[in-house]
């Protein structure tokens, strides 16, 4: 079903309103983590840790931007590496403790954020918004799969 256009430019106001008032708090949240710090950190404190090359998946950035990231990261000591249990060829990484020190503080903060902005809406209305981002952020793209661009590129 397509939407309607003015509500789809509607939704991509929205989309870049929320995007920049995330990142806006993201650098608010602790003065050594900024959007892209946050965001990595909160991918690794996965159960089991990450391998970089999921990072460049899960986030959308390319190698080199991730590389540099995470050496940073890893300088400011809030990164470990470590050889995965059953393939000492793999690396992962993980919040170091004061990594996750710093994330568990930056959670609490955009929590209170979130608590904050939602005040006034029922339990059912917070649970339907993250039911629908979780949806949205699941869904595919063509713009976000580089095998579809080549598809729709001329010449291809």
């Amino acid at each position: 079903m397509s939407a309607d256009p003015d509500v789809t430019q509607g939704v991509v106001r929205e989309l870049v309103n929320l995007s920049r008032r995330f990142r806006t708090n993201a650098d608010r949240l602790h003065p050594e983590l900024g959007f892209v710090d946050y965001s990595l950190l909160t991918q690794m404190a996965q159960p089991g840790g990450v391998r970089a090359g999921d990072l460049v998946h899960l986030t959308g950035l390319n190698k080199s931007t991730i590389s540099r990231q995470l050496a940073a990261l890893q300088r400011a000591g809030l990164v470990v590496r470590e050889l995965h249990p059953q393939d000492n060829r793999v690396q992962l990484l993980r919040p170091s403790e004061r990594g996750r020190q710093l994330l568990a503080l930056a959670n609490t903060r955009m929590e209170h954020e979130v608590s904050h902005r939602t005040h006034g809406w029922t339990s059912q209305e917070v649970d339907t918004f993250r039911t629908l981002l979780a949806r949205y952020n699941a869904a595919t793209s063509p713009a976000a799969d580089p095998q579809e661009n080549d598809r729709h590129r001329p010449g291809r």
